[in-house]
């Protein structure tokens, strides 16, 4: 039996070397076949490498993203939904702040928390710097600044340049993005797109332009390095979003659905125009060689003739009327415009019936989509909480004790409790409110649910709620409006509300 020798045996024994990196070659190709389909290369799907931080990423998409995304919030109505949305849901009319002081025993300190609310209040009417906005306006604006610009940055202003209009010697400038400049570096300091870090990565400092360059004022004057003015991190609050680590500056939320949304409007902008169009009545004349030509021409050598309601006119030999067909307006846009919609609240973590407005659904689906939805909504408002809500709180209680404004500090009050404080988000809607109102009594008689915690979850205080509940029994008003309850029972609620085996008359008796 004759033995056949490879020419790679006969390579190994003159020049094993190239022998071995052609073996190894050869078996690092095989494996190479065992890999994801998803990273191999063709001429149908190039691979796509991206190996760019988020900084990289962002020093090449500069500032557009929040021109794409503001021009289609001033012309998009649909875009308007989305961030309306994410700012009704995830703010609301602006965070609930209840007051957790504590006592040494541990107990709350309930008058002095009421007084610490009424301060908060009373100074919410006028925090910012403009003087326009109170603060339930300003959380809305720095949601959606957040939402649609990417960025806000909050400066707090505790100085005496500015004219603090009460004793508590606290005010907040909003400052939008277009104040950081995105193209400003300087690498000695560790400073990119205007912002000054630590070796950690930390922000220590922002740059920011004195005055807005594109307000009408500065149009006519060329920026300059003196320009900019260098704020501490320790004054400046800066809320952002971003889904990259070490990200200096943020994105529009809507950044993944931006071609989406401009494709959408295009193409809405079309149907319209085409059934405008279609909506006019067109006809043209067909003429045959039968055609002897008109009697009276214009200096075109056309006939002319005019169109009105009723009219009448005679055609030639070899003439005919006809008109152009209309499959205007096009019965297939609503479910291609849904289909996008559905796409978009995916992309940007809103509900789609809230930004279609479509609510034809049933209840088990829109308590699905609610559930889901308000995931992101409280992601979005604890981030709120952490890098806006709670830093001004705690600004607010230090300027209130230099200020005096706390009033006599109760004995035994335990100062290291002196910044707790609850933030509560919007209280989730009701889809069908007597479902929910049972699903709640079940959770409180199973001893699964506080009645305190449930008024909490629809937005009320407890401890108001209760007062009123305690008033209304001492003056009666409660057992009116039972009875009165009662009386109103349709013969169905009656029978649902009576004990197995009872008929419904024994039930009604």
């Amino acid at each position: 039996m004759g033995y056949r020798v490879k020419a790679v045996d006969l390579l190994g024994l003159v020049m094993p070397r190239t022998a071995a990196k052609y073996l190894m070659g050869r078996y690092q190709f095989q494996q190479a076949q065992r890999l994801y389909e998803g990273v191999s290369s063709s001429q149908y799907r190039p691979t796509i490498a991206n190996r760019t931080s988020g900084d990289g990423v962002m020093n090449i998409a500069g500032g557009r993203l929040r021109e794409y995304s503001r021009e289609l919030e001033e012309n998009h109505d649909l875009v308007v939904s989305v961030f309306d949305d994410l700012v009704n849901n995830a703010i609301g009319e602006g965070a609930r702040v209840q007051p957790m002081v504590r006592m040494a025993d541990g107990k709350l300190a309930e008058d002095f928390n009421d007084s610490l609310g009424e301060l908060w209040t009373k100074w919410g009417q006028d925090p910012e710097t403009t003087g326009e906005l109170a603060f339930p306006s300003v959380e809305r604006l720095v949601a959606r600044c957040m939402f649609r610009d990417g960025e806000i940055f909050v400066q707090k202003v505790i100085d005496g340049r500015y004219p603090h209009r009460t004793d508590l010697r606290l005010a907040l400038e909003l400052i939008e993005a277009d104040f950081c400049p995105f193209d400003y570096q300087d690498i000695s300091r560790n400073v990119l797109h205007g912002v000054e870090n630590n070796a950690w990565n930390r922000a220590t400092a922002f740059w920011l332009w004195k005055n807005h360059p594109g307000d009408p004022l500065n149009l006519s004057i060329m920026p300059r390095a003196e320009d900019l003015k260098r704020v501490p991190a320790s004054d400046m609050l800066h809320i952002k979003f971003s889904r990259r680590l070490r990200q200096r500056r943020g994105v529009p939320i809507i950044h993944a659905v931006l071609n989406r949304m401009r494709d959408v409007k295009d193409y809405e902008e079309s149907e319209r125009i085409a059934a405008k169009v279609a909506a006019d009545m067109t006809g043209f004349i067909k003429r045959t060689a039968e055609y002897n030509g008109p009697t009276e021409v214009n200096a075109s050598g056309n006939r002319e003739f005019s169109l009105q309601a009723g009219a009448i006119f005679q055609l030639q030999p070899g003439e005919d009327v006809a008109t152009i067909a209309s499959n205007r307006p096009n019965a297939g846009l609503e479910k291609f415009r849904n289909a996008m919609l559905r796409a978009v609240a995916g992309g940007t973590g809103t509900r789609y019936s809230s930004i279609s407005r479509d609510y034809n659904g049933t209840y088990s689906a829109q308590r699905q989509e609610l559930v889901e939805g308000a995931i992101a909504y409280r992601a979005h408002f604890a981030y709120l909480v952490s890098r806006f809500h709670r830093p001004v709180y705690e600004q607010f209680i230090a300027q209130a004790m230099l200020s005096k404004q706390l009033g006599r500090i109760p004995r035994g009050l335990d100062m290291t409790t002196l910044n707790r404080v609850d933030f509560r988000a919007p209280a989730l809607p009701w889809i069908d409110p007597s479902s929910e109102a049972k699903a709640y009594a079940t959770l409180v008689e199973a001893n699964l649910e506080s009645r305190a915690e449930i008024m909490r979850q629809r937005g009320r205080d407890p401890v108001k709620v209760i007062e009123e509940i305690e008033e209304e029994r001492a003056s009666g008003l409660s057992a009116v409006m039972i009875q009165k309850a009662a009386a109103s029972a349709t013969p169905g609620q009656a029978s649902e509300d009576a004990q197995p085996g009872e008929t419904d008359s024994a039930a009604a008796a």
